[in-house]
This record gives structure tokens, sequence and C-alpha cells, in this order.
């Protein structure tokens, strides 16, 4: 019988352990669970494969303008977590312009995780730096002349611009800025002095840091402004010399040598002197849908401003300051000896202006020469020449001619006179 119970209680055992096997072998399971590779939904974690999605990573941070991000390097990364998070962190700050520029420290802590290592990234930013949310970004120098346009008009006296391929220097990103506000003074009521810093990145990449300053507070600018754009100038007359014309005999009563150098005072004011002039009638003729630029040179050896304007598809001189007979619609013959300017720089002006009687005459005398006796007697031929101009805008320019003005102005409704 006792035999019996032992041979009872060793089947006993023998079927437990059989099945503690079984369960084992058959619900136990061990095996890596693969990581997201994407950046989950709250941004503030990301997982990695190797050193270049890494740095990548970290960019994205900071172009984000994160504080605290969670990197999770997973079981199949491809290098030393260790190493190469302090080498992207370096990679990051010395050689991403953005990051050279905003960013003053980015501390971590790594922790290994069961199969994975896992970095608890801090990113401290430049308090003197432009907030990384405001950085305007553009991929190239191209689209620059627009956003520095609206930065003028809204009277920012600080902007970071960042240009992932730029061969622009900061002096001649400072001659940039210069050049859209003289192409358009219009946007400010005063000339920004712009100062640029620039931070470089790896190639091309490259962040400008201007600070532009016009010498009025917010509120000031922004009520000069508005009076700025309130001065329009309504012409009757088609043709583009009527037009210049007209925004020339607004300017002149306001010409003074003693006057400010700005738009505003030019068009608000009503006194200014040779530069504002200048930049009042490039203001005004942008208006009139007129081509035309602010010339910076000499007169008598004095530095002087004036314009040069596009009259029917050919350029003229005006300045304003030697009146109406002497110094509207010139060629470059014409200012040769009092007047000095880079001819590099600007259009040729290499068209003299002629009156209609002018070129009436000059073709009677073209017929003359023919042996027809009666040449004179049949109407004058068209003249190539396109540089003309009606016996009525030359009645204005030359007062001493006789002829009647045509064209008229309502701005007096609009400015009071100087």
């Amino acid at each position: 019988m006792k035999r019996l119970r032992l041979l009872t209680f060793f089947l006993i055992a023998l079927l437990f352990l059989q099945a503690c096997d079984f369960y084992d072998s058959t619900y136990v399971v061990e095996s890596d669970f693969p990581l997201p590779v994407r950046e989950v939904p709250h941004g503030e974690q990301v997982a990695v494969h190797s050193l270049a999605e890494l740095r990548e990573a970290i960019r994205a941070a900071v172009s984000a303008g994160a504080s605290y991000r969670i990197i999770i390097f997973d079981s199949g990364y491809s290098g030393s977590p260790t190493e190469d998070l302090s080498s992207a962190i370096w990679h990051v700050r010395t050689e991403d312009a953005l990051c050279a520029y905003c960013v003053e420290n980015i501390s971590y802590d790594l922790n290994q995780i069961v199969s994975h290592a896992e970095a608890r990234l801090t990113i401290t930013y430049s308090p003197l730096a432009v907030p990384v949310s405001e950085i305007v970004t553009i991929p190239y120098a191209t689209a620059l002349d627009d956003r520095l346009a609206d930065a003028i008009a809204a009277g920012r006296e600080r902007l970071a611009i960042l240009i992932s391929r730029s061969t622009l220097t900061a002096e001649t990103f400072e001659a940039r800025v210069e050049e859209v506000y003289y192409h358009n003074p219009a946007l400010s009521p005063c000339a920004p002095v712009c100062s640029v810093t620039l931070f470089s990145g790896t190639g091309t990449q490259k962040l400008y840091e201007l600070t532009m300053e016009t010498g009025l507070n917010h509120e000031e600018f922004l009520m000069k402004k508005a009076a700025l754009d309130s001065v329009h100038l309504t012409v009757e007359g088609e043709t583009e010399t009527d037009r210049a014309l007209a925004a020339a005999e607004f300017l002149i009563p306001r010409c003074h040598p003693d006057g400010e150098g700005s738009v505003y005072a030019s068009l608000v004011e009503g006194s200014a002197n040779p530069e504002g002039i200048a930049l009042g009638y490039v203001a005004l003729c942008r208006e009139l849908d007129l081509d035309c630029l602010a010339i910076e040179g000499q007169k008598d050896w004095q530095d002087h401003f004036w314009n040069i304007v596009r009259i029917d598809g050919h350029y003229y001189h005006v300045d304003l300051f030697s009146g109406l007979e002497n110094g509207f619609l010139k060629c470059d013959e014409d200012f040769w000896g009092s007047y000095r300017w880079n001819i590099n720089d600007y259009p040729k002006c290499d068209t003299r202006l002629v009156s209609d009687d002018q070129r009436a005459s000059e073709a009677i005398d073209e017929q003359t020469t023919d042996s027809d006796p009666h040449a004179a007697d049949r109407p004058p031929a068209e003249s190539e020449n396109p540089a003309s101009v009606t016996s009525e805008v030359q009645a204005r320019v030359n007062p001493d001619s006789g002829w009647a003005p045509a064209v008229q102005t309502d701005v007096d409704a609009i400015l009071p006179d100087p």
C-alpha cells in the first residue's frame, strides 16, 4: 500500500512538472518592440536611427522654438548615442545659422531604458535674439525685397531674416535695404538707417539681424505714415509726359535748400532739400505709373540729388531745383559739365526732347531737299523719333513760348500751400 501511494505521488509530480514546461513554452515570449520613427503628436519626443537624423531633430526643435525635447535612440541606432549626441549638439550650434544666432545653451541627460537610450534636451535661447517665432525664413534672396518693404512700411526697428541660400554680405545687405527704400520712398516718412549683423551656417545658409532707425518712436511713425499715405496727385492728361510734368509742378514750389531731406518734408510739410524733393518725385511718379529713380551725385562740385524718369521708353534727367526750363526732361549731354554721377549705376539719357513744332519744322526741312518743287507744300512726315513733347506741355516748360497750358492738378485741395 505504501508503494502504491509513492507511485501515485510520483505520477502527480511528473504531470505537474510537464504542465509547467508547457506553460512556459507557450505563453512566455520575449522580443524587442520597434519604436515609432515619426514625432508624436505633441512634438515633445522623436525617435532617431542615425547621426544625420539626430542633427535634424535638434535643428527642428530649435526651428520650432522648443525649450524641451526627448530624443529616443531606437534599438537599431547606428552609432554611439553618447558620442553622437555631443557631436550633434556641437555641429548644430556652430554650423547652423539659426542655432548660432539664437541658442545660448543645449544641455541633456542620457539614460539607458531596457533596449534603447533616451536623451532629454533642454534648450536655452539668448534673451538678446529676436524670438524664433518672429524670424523671417525664405529659401532664396530673390524673395527678400518684398519682406524688406513690408518691414520698412511697418516701422520695424529690429528684424531677423534667415535665407537658406544667400551670397549677400552684411554690407551688401545694408545696401539692399537702402535700394528697396529709395525705389519706393512712400514706404516710410524717413529713410531708415540700417545696420546688419551676419550669422553664417553650413554652405550658403545665412541669418541677417537688422536694426533700422528712423529717428521716430512707433507712435510718431504711424502718425506720419498715415499723413504720407493720404497724399495723392490727380492729373488731367493721359500721356506720360503730362503725368511727369504734373508731379514736377506740384513739387517745385516745395523746393527749399534748407529743408529736410525726407519724402515727408516734400509731400506733407511742403519744404524739402534736393534729396527730399527727389524722393518725393519718385513717390509721385510711382503713384502715376511712371518709372523713376533718385540720383545721388554732384552739381557744381556740391553733393546733389535729382531724378531720372522713363518717358515713352526713353530716360531723361529731372532736376526740379533747376526749374522746369533748365531741369525737366534733359539728356546726358544737357547735364555734362555741371553735373557728375556714376554713369554705370544709372540708365543712359541719350535722347533729346523736342516739341511738336520742332518735329514739323525738321520734317519740312528734310522734304525741301527733295527735287520736288512742291515738297514744302506737303504736310510734314511722321518722325520716327518718339522723344517728343506736345506744344501744350512745352508751354509750361517754357512760359515765353506763348502756348497755353493744358495739364491741371487738384492736389491743392488735399494739402495746404507750402
